[in-house]
């Protein structure tokens, strides 16, 4: 006997209803079919997709609030801010490619926020949820909104391949839009392939000059558009009659991709006239060792759920793929009986494979063999972020090479909107060895999942953005500190902020600017000069290596003969000397002039009257300093030091 007030289910005549018991009440009915007709459409799949979305998004901005600008991203920012926004910022080479559409965020967010990590962030997110979105729609247009599309799905959702590219700033403003360019052009083109409509091929065309923007490798989506129409969507025979129809079919959309290539490509050469950006050739050795150490140490691990670990660079603000070479040899047998298993289940699954082995060498492997193969191939294969983008063609492959394509003809004409909508891609297989493979790719989707949210975790646990975050805080709060006009010497950057050669001034110069006076090498009379240390901090400048020495008495000064001083010092100073320091006293009242040897080279300093500091820029290791010009002048010099500014973190430091 039920209590008033509690709920009970019932079936009545076919129908779900829920019923709520209460006291003087026989007939108090709630009717559920409108609820399961609104799952039964469909849209059950719809609600799973947007729950991985969603949780995918919050996955990684848990992920990102842990890291930081990086590298190559303080340069950008640097760049962006103090150039103009015109034809020769979007187009300027700094990292060996062109990247238009990425130049043309940085510039924006720089001047809303400079080193605003949550803004950048949220960028990239939206990106990311795009992206996902636009998976997921691709995936439906293609095979019908099925459970099965979920499962290639969550594989790129989950991608760890992806996870070293997005946690790197500059790199995910690359890799996540041409991600969803992929997607968003795949999907348009194959509405105007069925539909033959101007405004999807408009689309089509919009997302294929939107992936070019995004990087160079847009140049290989309208190669996947043909593929992929040419192999699926041409109807049936050999892969050569479906060219030859896709070619005479959709005439107008390779027309209008080509318009685009070829534009983008004469845009690419012009940019890449410098020496530095010139393309290289590479040895054959170089090429084999980093194709195959690609295919084995970042690709195929990291397309099951790889690679299970990492390889930290300095400063933990990025890592390299490191699978234990046991899971490598598990990633090449699961991936070669995958391949296998679908060309033997569907005959023209090859065609998929062939599909993204063409994507792999064209857009993953050619520009880095002729951009900068010659530096460690061994290391640039391992980079995970140079396959982060094969992802989306690797699932979209994945669902052509198992799932039926769903039917071009208008869902209002079908009976089913699931079996309908489906045509067998090969020959039926008898139940049993159907239920067997069903369950062996079921055990590898759950393989990928488990080693997917693993490998993503051991990223995160040996990265972190914090050095270069405390790094860029105090320099804030440095230059806030500092007095207007500080001089200040362009010094080293912690590893997380360096990029090449790039100092201080490149990361700080735009915090304030106009505050301080930055110098990149002392030369003359400077008082106060400063220097930023490797925790962020301004300090005063001190020159290590070799000093004259003070004379004993603390009023003393080095004796003066015949209009000449000779300071020698203690011992000789490093052969990498860049500095010579002289602290004095000039006694006239006007300003002076003096020669300053060092090293057989002779230089004019010009000196102020009262107790200053003067530097000069030297060259390699002397035993003496000689000053002269000094016949009826008086000056009072009490030491000297060379060899390399570096920050004076207190007064006993000095030698």
């Amino acid at each position: 006997m039920s209590q008033p007030g509690h709920d009970l289910e019932h079936v009545d005549a076919g129908r779900v209803v829920a019923h709520r018991s209460e006291p003087g009440d026989d007939d108090n009915w709630v009717d559920l079919r409108p609820a399961f007709r609104w799952l039964n459409r469909g849209r059950a799949v719809l609600l799973v997709a947007l729950l991985l979305i969603a949780g995918q998004v919050a996955w990684r901005a848990q992920f990102l609030s842990q890291m930081y600008f990086y590298r190559a991203d303080f340069s950008n920012l640097d760049l962006a801010i103090n150039s103009p926004f015109n034809w020769h910022y979007l187009t300027y080479v700094g990292t060996g490619h062109v990247m238009l559409g990425e130049r043309a965020i940085i510039w924006v967010l720089a001047r809303i926020s400079l080193y605003n990590w949550t803004l950048a962030s949220a960028v990239t997110l939206a990106f990311l949820a795009a992206a996902g979105l636009a998976a997921f729609g691709v995936l439906r247009t293609l095979f019908g909104e099925r459970p099965a599309i979920l499962a290639p799905l969550a594989i790129y959702l989950l991608a760890p391949l992806g996870v070293a590219a997005l946690g790197w700033w500059t790199v995910a403003l690359e890799s996540v839009p041409l991600q969803l360019a992929i997607f968003m052009a795949l999907n348009s083109h194959i509405h105007y392939v069925r539909t033959g409509s101007r405004r999807h091929l408009i689309a089509a065309s919009a997302w294929v000059v939107f992936g070019m923007l995004a990087n160079e490798k847009g140049l290989v989506v309208p190669v996947l558009l043909f593929a992929v129409t040419s192999a699926f969507g041409s109807g049936g025979g050999s892969w050569l009659a479906g060219v030859k129809r896709a070619l005479q079919s959709c005439w107008r959309a390779w027309a209008s991709y080509a318009v685009a290539f070829i534009g983008y490509l004469i845009v690419l050469m012009m940019s890449l006239r410098a020496p530095s950006s010139q393309p290289q050739v590479p040895n054959a050795s170089a090429v084999l060792t980093f194709g195959w150490g690609m295919l084995k140490n970042s690709l195929l691990p990291g397309v099951i759920g790889g690679p299970w670990g990492w390889l930290p660079l300095p400063g933990h603000g990025y890592a390299l793929a490191a699978a234990p070479d046991p899971l490598i040899w598990i990633a090449l047998i699961v991936a070669v009986t995958v391949v296998i298993g679908t060309i033997l289940r569907h005959k023209i699954a090859w065609r998929a494979w062939m599909t993204f082995a063409a994507w792999v060498l064209l857009a993953d492997m050619i520009p880095v063999i002729f951009a900068r193969l010659n530096w460690y191939p061994v290391l640039l294969a391992l980079d995970t972020r140079y396959v982060a983008d094969a992802m989306p063609v690797l699932v979209i492959c994945l669902g052509l090479a198992l799932l039926p394509v769903a039917d071009r003809r208008p869902a209002a004409t079908q009976r089913d909107p699931v079996a309908a909508s489906a045509r067998p891609l090969g020959l039926s297989h008898r139940a049993d060895l159907e239920r067997v493979w069903r369950t062996g790719m079921s055990g590898v989707l759950g393989v990928i999942i488990v080693g997917s949210i693993w490998s993503a975790g051991s990223y995160q646990s040996v990265t972190t953005g914090r050095p270069a975050a405390e790094y860029i805080a105090s320099v804030q709060q440095a230059i806030a500190d500092a007095p207007a006009g500080t001089v200040v010497l362009n010094s080293p950057v912690p590893d997380q902020v360096r990029d090449v050669d790039n100092g201080t001034r490149a990361v700080a110069g735009a915090i304030r600017p106009g505050k301080l006076h930055w110098i990149s090498q002392p030369r003359g009379t400077i008082d106060g000069l400063h220097m930023f240390g490797l925790d962020g901090r301004l300090y005063p400048v001190w020159v290590y290596g070799a000093s004259t020495g003070r004379q004993p008495a603390p009023d003393s000064c080095w004796p003066q003969k015949n209009g000449r001083i000779v300071m020698s010092f203690w011992h000789k100073p490093p052969y990498l000397t860049t500095v010579l320091r002289i602290g004095y006293i000039w006694a006239p009242k006007v300003p002076g002039m003096i020669s300053v040897a060092y090293g057989g080279v002779k230089q004019e300093l010009a000196v102020r009257p009262g107790l200053h500091t003067a530097f000069l820029p030297v060259s390699g290791s002397a035993p003496r300093i000689t000053v002269s010009g000094l016949v009826g002048k008086q000056i009072c010099i009490g030491d000297a030091e060379a060899g390399s500014p570096r920050p004076l973190r207190s007064p006993q430091e000095q030698p």
